[in-house]
C-alpha cells in the first residue's frame, strides 16, 4: 500500500472510532505509521485529506456495484444486483459506511464535493441515466435516486453492522422491492 493509501485509510479508520472532529493529524500519521509533515506532502491540509478519503470510498463503491452484473440484461435484475453490491460492500466494510455517512452529514460537504462526489460514482450514473432514457425509471433527476434508491441502503446496512436488525433474504427482497417501486416508470 502507497503512503497517500495508507493516510486515506488511518483516516478513515480514526474517523470511524472517534468521530470526524476529533481526528488530529497527528493521530492520523501515528495510525499510518509516519511523521505529521508525510501528510502535508501529499496533502495541501487536513481538510484536503477527509475530502480525498471520502471521494476514495465512493471510487470503491463504484468499482464494486457492477460487479457479476455485465451478463444480466434484465432491467430489473440487474438493478436487483447493483443494489446488493453496495449494501454488501458497506456490510463488509462498516469502517467506510461510517466515515461516509459522518463525512456526508458534515460542514465539510459542499456543492464542489457534491459534485466531485458524483464523478466518482460515474458507473452508477450512467446506468440510471440509460434507464431513465429507456423509459424503465421514472423522468426525475439523478439526486432524486440516490435520495430514494440509494440512501435507504445505507441505513439498512448501518442497521445491519449495528446489529439492530439481521438481514434475511426475505427482508433484502423486500427493501429492494421498496426502492424500485419508487423509481420505476409503472
Amino acid at each position: 500500500m502507497i503512503t497517500r493509501d495508507k493516510l486515506i485509510q488511518a483516516t478513515i479508520e480514526l474517523v470511524a472510532d472517534n468521530g470526524l472532529y476529533d481526528v488530529p493529524t497527528s493521530k492520523i500519521a501515528k495510525k499510518a505509521q509516519y511523521s505529521e509533515a508525510t501528510i502535508y506532502k501529499h496533502f495541501k491540509s487536513k481538510v484536503e485529506l477527509l475530502i480525498e478519503a471520502y471521494l476514495n470510498i465512493k471510487s470503491n463503491v463504484d468499482r464494486t456495484l457492477f460487479i457479476h452484473v455485465e451478463g444480466i440484461t434484465d432491467p430489473t435484475k440487474k438493478y436487483y444486483k447493483i443494489w446488493s453490491n453496495y449494501l454488501e460492500y458497506f456490510v463488509n466494510h462498516p469502517k467506510e459506511l461510517s466515515y461516509y455517512q459522518q463525512f456526508s452529514h458534515s460542514t465539510y460537504m459542499n456543492h464542489i464535493i457534491i459534485e466531485r462526489g458524483k464523478e466518482q460514482l460515474s458507473s452508477l450514473t450512467n446506468y440510471l441515466t440509460e434507464n431513465i432514457e429507456s423509459g424503465f425509471f421514472r423522468d426525475l433527476p439523478i439526486s432524486f435516486y440516490y435520495a430514494y434508491a440509494y440512501v435507504p441502503v445505507l441505513e439498512l446496512a448501518n442497521s445491519i453492522v449495528n446489529a439492530e436488525i439481521q438481514l434475511t433474504d426475505q427482508l433484502k427482497e423486500e427493501a429492494i422491492q421498496c426502492t424500485l417501486r419508487v423509481i420505476l416508470n409503472r
